[in-house]
C-alpha cells in the first residue's frame, strides 16, 4: 500500500471519509452520552468511531488535550491507519500543527509485509488530504514524517525477507541501491578483500556457510549549509556499526527449531543503520556519518569454525570460540576496529546480540551500554523522543576476568553461567574500541520483532533503532 499526502483547505472531491480529532473530556455534543457509552468511545488515544454518512465521519481519539505530545499523535495515527485501511481517499484534520508525527505514525501503523502471500486482498493505495494551510512548515512536516516512516519501513522490509532470499550478497546489493538513491558513499568488500583486511572474526563465522560474506561501508557527508559556523570538513563524524547475520543457525552450536524461526532477523542492526543513513541527506543531518555493515550467515555446513578454534581479529587480538552461537560479537569486533581506525568522534553499534537483554528489559525496551555517560545519555534521550526507549546497563570491570582464555586473549562466551551474559557481551565488544573513544552499544534483541499490533508496531519486524539513530544524528550527534 502506498499513501499520497496532500495539503488542502477542505476535503477534495471523492473523499470517502473525514477524520476529525477528538479529545477525551471534549466529546462531540451532537452525540448523546448513551450512544457514546454504547459505542465504548471515550476519546482515548487511538480509539476511533465511524459514523455513517457521505462522506463517513471518523472520530479519532487523541486523549486529554493537555497530553497531546508527539508520542500521542504517532500512536493515534498508527491505530487510525489500521481502522481506515479499506478507504482509498481520506480527508484528515490534523490534531496538531506538527505534521511529522502524524505521517510517521500512520505509515508505521499501516505497514504489512505481504510479499509472499497469494491469497487475501491487498489494502488499496490511499490518498490523504491533510486539512491544513499549505505553508512551508506544513510541507516540511509532511516530508520529514514521510521520509522517516519510509526509512523504518525499509528496515522492516529487509528484516522480514526470508534468510534464503536476503543473503549477504543480496543485502549488499540492496545497500548499493539505497546508497545511490540517498547520495551516500558505498563500498562493498568481497571475501578476498575481507581476507586481505584481516577480518578474522567475520571470516571465521562465514566459514560454515556456502554463502560468501560481505562488508559494506557507507558514508554520509553533510553539505556546508547543513553545518553553519563550521569550517569546511570540520563536521563531527560518527561511526555506526550494525550486526548483519542474515540467518543465524548457531553454527556448530546449532539452535533448536523453535529458536530458528526468527533467525532471519539477526541482521536487524545492519538494517537499522542502512535505514537511518538513507534519510540523512533529506533531513539535513549536520554531522558526518560512516556506516559499517559486516554481513554473513552463521551455518553448520561446509567448514564451520570448531569449538576451541582461535580466531585472529583485525587488531591482532585472538579469540577462542567457546560457543559458535555467540557469533555476532565476533563480526562486530572486526567492524568496531575498522570504525575506530577511521578516527570518528563517536562509535555506536546496534545489534540483536543477547537473549539476556530481552529477558531483562522485555520486548519494548532496548539495552544500552557504553563508555561515555554523555553519549549514553544522549542516546537515551533520543530514544525517548523517537518512541524507541532504551535503558542503560553497566559494564562492570569486575566481570572482565570472565572473558579470559587459557589459549587466547579472550573467549567469545563464558560457559557455565546464565548470569550477566548481556554485560559480558558488552565487555567483549569494548575490547575492540580504541581507548578514550566514546562508544555505545544498543542491544535490540528484544525489540527487533513484534507479534501483535501495538501502536506503531505491527507483526514482524519493527525497524527499531532507525528513529533513535536519526533523532540523535539530525540533532547533532
Amino acid at each position: 500500500m502506498s499513501v499520497e499526502w496532500r495539503l488542502r483547505p477542505e476535503p477534495g472531491p471523492g473523499a470517502e471519509a473525514v477524520v476529525l480529532p477528538v479529545h477525551s473530556g471534549d466529546l462531540p455534543r451532537s452525540l448523546s452520552p448513551a450512544f457514546l457509552a454504547g459505542s465504548g468511545f471515550t476519546g482515548a488515544v487511538g480509539q476511533s468511531l465511524q459514523l455513517p454518512g457521505d462522506p463517513v465521519t471518523v472520530l479519532l481519539g487523541c486523549g486529554p488535550r493537555g497530553d497531546l505530545d508527539r508520542a500521542a499523535v504517532r500512536g493515534a495515527a498508527a491505530r487510525l491507519a489500521r481502522a481506515v485501511a479499506g478507504y482509498r481517499h481520506l480527508a484528515l484534520r490534523p490534531p496538531s500543527a506538527d505534521l511529522g508525527p502524524l505521517v510517521e505514525g500512520y505509515l508505521l501503523g499501516g505497514y504489512r509485509f505481504a510479499g509472499y502471500r497469494t491469497t487475501g486482498a491487498e489494502p488499496p493505495d490511499q490518498r490523504i488530504d491533510v486539512l491544513a494551510v499549505d505553508r512551508p512548515e506544513a510541507r516540511a512536516g509532511l516530508f520529514a514524517g514521510r521520509r522517516l516512516g519510509e526509512a523504518v519501513l525499509l528496515a522492516r522490509d529487509l528484516v522480514n525477507e526470508p534468510g534464503g532470499v536476503l543473503t549477504p550478497r543480496v543485502f549488499a546489493e540492496r545497500a548499493v541501491e539505497v546508497a545511490a538513491g540517498a547520495g551516500l558513499e558505498c563500498e562493498v568488500w568481497d571475501t578476498d578483500r575481507i581476507a586481505a583486511e584481516r577480518l578474522g572474526g567475520l571470516l571465521g563465522v562465514a566459514r560454515g556457510s556456502l554463502e560468501p560474506p560481505r562488508l559494506v561501508r557507507l558514508g554520509y557527508r553533510p553539505p556546508r549549509s547543513a553545518r553553519p559556523g563550521q569550517a569546511a570538513g570540520s563536521a563531527r563524524r560518527i561511526a555506526l556499526v550494525g550486526k548483519g547475520v542474515t540467518f543465524d543457525a548457531g553454527g556448530l552450536s546449532l539452535k533448536p527449531n523453535a529458536q530458528l524461526v526468527d533467525m532471519k532477523a539477526d541482521m536487524a542492526g545492519a538494517a537499522a543503520v542502512l535505514g537511518a543513513m538513507s534519510v540523512l541527506a533529506d533531513l539535513g543531518c549536520p554531522v558526518a556519518v560512516d556506516g559499517w555493515l559486516p554481513l554473513t550467515e552463521n551455518m553448520p555446513n561446509a567448514d564451520p569454525a570448531r569449538i576451541g578454534d582461535v580466531l585472529r581479529m583485525r587488531n591482532g587480538r585472538t579469540v577462542e570460540i567457546r560457543n559458535a552461537d555467540a557469533e555476532g560479537r565476533l563480526i562486530l569486533a572486526d567492524a568496531l576496529v575498522l570504525a575506530g581506525e577511521s578516527r570518528p568522534d563517536t562509535i555506536i553499534d546496534i545489534a540483536t546480540l543477547t537473549d539476556a537483554a530481552a529477558v531483562a528489559l522485555g520486548r519494548r525496551i532496548a539495552a544500552l551500554m557504553g563508555t561515555d555517560p554523555a553519549l549514553t545519555g544522549r542516546l537515551q534521550s533520543a530514544g525517548a523522543r523517537a518512541g524507541e526507549p532504551n535503558w542503560p546497563l553497566p559494564l562492570p570491570e569486575v566481570y572482565r576476568a570472565r572473558l579470559g582464555s587459557g589459549v587466547a586473549d579472550l573467549v567469545n562466551y563464558t560457559i557455565g553461567t546464565r548470569h550477566g551474559t548481556a554485560l559480558l557481551a558488552g565487555l567483549f565488544l569494548r575490547e575492540f574500541v580504541p581507548d578514550g573513544l566514546p562508544w555505545a552499544h544498543l542491544d535490540i534483541q528484544g525489540t527487533a520483532l513484534a507479534d501483535t499490533d501495538e501502536g506503531e508496531w505491527t507483526p514482524g519486524a519493527t525497524g527499531f533503532g532507525v528513529r533513535t539513530l536519526v533523532e540523535l544524528l539530525t540533532s547533532g550527534g
